[in-house]
């Protein structure tokens, strides 16, 4: 027997090991408690019964597992009676039963991902389903809900709204579909959003205003169905946009089929919280109360806020790209890189950060040309710059008529650079050269600047490397990319945001159109 803490049966096998000990006091054993004695047992046959089955494969596994699941129920129906024989006896072949409907319906319900008999953990990664999406299929099939946020913004509850009033649009006989707690703490809370829900029917709201001691922070979603499939999703996830499709919230799944005990204290929980005097019925058509804690909470953050000072960090994926770059520079001496981001993913703080290591490792500011198209790309590149490195008076412009100051890190349309005769000064004059837009390197212009030019570093940014005219901007990276991010992946990663369409109905026909 391995060293440590157990919580298992005891067996014979068990027994005659552990008593095989010279000192008794090698093991410590305890008796079953005997209100708790069904629950231990069953526990025990439930993992002997999933190594067991487990051992059975190939063609035949269905047909010799029914007919071992058979000789276990005949055994409980001789000790249980003959009444509990049809009620546990599998039918053939095996088949699980899905829904059963108030009417006739053309196709099942949609249903989550997750099965309604086990539990699962979300994760918020790009390998489970967003909790917003099993959040809304769950609603469509509950007969009641119950919710528990610290706070409820009008972005998350906007993703939940349409089968929030499918839900509550059906009659209730059994008090409210629909109950909500949360609170005021922090100014997080959008008064809108609890307006809304305000305004549904078979809805009650209950909510904390006292901000000073309030101690809620769980996050709960309860779908309560009078089948026995109730679940119950627990987790750091608010009733916000960004904890329903995008963050890396971390939700449990949990089944009342599989886990009643736990389904039971979650349920309990939030009953207690609902008879607590500290959470008090939002009263609809007086959103004064709450409007006035939320504005307090939020005067208090600002004063907090306005005393601190930020440093920009690159995102994760951002780190990702630059040290890719950093590597390729160190180990394949490779000094001319092309970065694929989509747009929105930051290629200029790409290049700023990078241009930052750099300067950290030479310990000075290599000069620094950074060429664009436009004017407001290159503003933008400026003042980001300028916030990273934390000197306002870090470069300066070449655009149309502006003369700049000085002329070692500029900011300069590719127009400027080629009126301003700027490929007469030496091909080694700047050690650091970024070229945005990059696949309009093949053009005439662009040419003429980067057959001349020869940086000690040498960045092209783009989303879009691939010309219609098939002309190739990769050869002068050596015909390959340094690192990409491209829109798919970007949505998929939840950089941006993914497509939503609104769809407008009216009674134009546009049958007769040619399109």
């Amino acid at each position: 027997m391995r060293p440590g803490l157990y919580d298992h049966l005891l067996t014979i096998a068990l027994q005659e090991n552990l008593e095989a000990m010279t000192d008794p006091r090698m093991y410590a054993v305890a008796p079953v408690d005997a209100e708790d004695g069904h629950t231990v047992l069953a526990q025990f046959i439930e993992h002997l019964l999933v190594n067991a089955l487990a051992n059975y494969r190939g063609a035949e596994a269905a047909e010799r597992l029914q007919r071992l699941v058979d000789k276990i129920v005949a055994t409980l129906s001789e000790e249980l009676g003959d009444d509990w024989s049809d009620h546990i006896s599998i039918a053939t072949p095996l088949r699980k039963l899905l829904a059963v409907h108030d009417e006739p319906l053309d196709s099942t319900l949609e249903r989550p991902d997750t099965p309604l008999a086990r539990s699962a953990l979300l994760t918020g990664t790009r390998i489970d389903p967003s909790l917003g999406s099993q959040l809304r299929k769950e609603l469509v099939t509950a007969d009641r809900v119950d919710i528990l946020c610290s706070f409820i913004r009008w972005s998350g509850l906007r993703i939940l709204l349409d089968n929030l009033r499918q839900l509550v649009g059906q009659e209730s006989q059994n008090g409210p579909r629909l109950r909500v707690i949360t609170t005021s703490y922090m100014g997080a809370t959008d008064p809108k959003a609890i307006e809304a829900l305000s305004e549904l029917p078979n809805t009650e709201i209950r909510v904390s205003y006292d901000t000073k001691r309030t101690r809620l922070h769980a996050k709960a979603y309860l779908f309560h169905r009078e089948t026995g499939f109730s679940s119950a999703y627990v987790g750091s996830a608010n009733l916000s946009n960004a904890a329903l499709s995008e963050g890396l919230e971390w939700t449990t799944k949990i089944s009342h089929y599989e886990l009643p005990y736990l389904w039971n204290k979650i349920s309990g929980t939030f009953e207690t919280y609902w008879q607590d005097d500290e959470f008090q019925p939002y009263q609809k058509g007086a959103p004064d109360r709450l409007r006035q804690a939320i504005r307090r909470e939020r005067s208090v953050s600002v004063e907090t806020e306005n005393s601190v000072t930020f440093d920009l960090r690159p995102y994760p994926f951002q780190e990702e790209i630059l040290d890719v770059l950093e590597a390729e520079r160190e180990i394949q001496q490779k000094h001319k890189h092309l970065v694929v981001a989509a747009t929105g993913t930051g290629k200029t703080m790409i290049a700023a950060f990078d241009y930052a290591r750099v300067c950290r490792q030479l310990g000075r500011k290599p000069s620094l040309l950074f060429i664009a198209h436009r004017a407001e790309i290159l503003r933008q590149a400026l003042g980001s710059f300028r916030g990273l490195l934390r000197d306002q008076n870090f470069g300066d412009l070449l655009l149309g008529n502006h003369q700049p100051e000085q002329e070692t890190h500029l900011f300069c349309s590719i127009q400027s650079y080629n009126s301003r005769e700027l490929v007469e000064r030496d091909a080694d004059s700047f050690e650091y050269i970024v070229v945005d837009e990059f696949h309009h390197a093949a053009a005439p212009s662009y040419r003429k600047l980067l057959d001349h030019v020869k940086p000690r570093i040498l960045l092209g940014l783009t989303a879009t490397p691939e010309r219609s005219d098939q002309l190739n901007v990769l050869q002068w990276f050596g015909d390959q990319t340094s690192a990409e991010i491209r829109l798919p992946d970007a949505i998929n990663r939840r950089l941006l945001c993914p497509f939503q369409y609104f769809g407008v109905s009216d009674a134009v026909d546009l049958d007769g159109l040619t399109w």
